[in-house]
């Protein structure tokens, strides 16, 4: 018997379940990268909000903070202290004002 060229079934399946796999741990690395991400970004912004109210404390001048500057952050801002916590990331942190 003469044998046909091209793919069989079992070839099929084979890139197939290689392709499967390849996908499924592309989509576990980007989440995982999403998910550090969001980290740095919530940490970056801590820092940066610590920062800024440092410079200003250093130069007497009234701490006025807009939480829209410091997003991935929640901010409740009140006349003696300034609440911080975040749903990305564990962060429960209270500055004085």
């Amino acid at each position: 018997m003469r044998r046909r060229d091209g793919f069989i079934l079992l070839e099929l399946l084979v890139a197939l379940s290689i392709s499967a796999i390849a996908l499924s741990l592309f989509w576990k690395a980007s989440s995982n990268r999403m998910q550090m991400l969001t980290r740095l970004e919530g940490n970056y912004a801590l820092s940066r909000l610590t920062d800024d109210i440092a410079i200003l404390r250093t130069a007497n001048l009234s701490i006025g903070i807009d939480p829209s500057h410091y997003l991935p952050l929640d901010l409740k801002i009140s006349s003696k202290e300034i609440q911080i916590t975040s749903k990305n990331f564990k962060i429960k942190k209270v500055l004085k004002r």
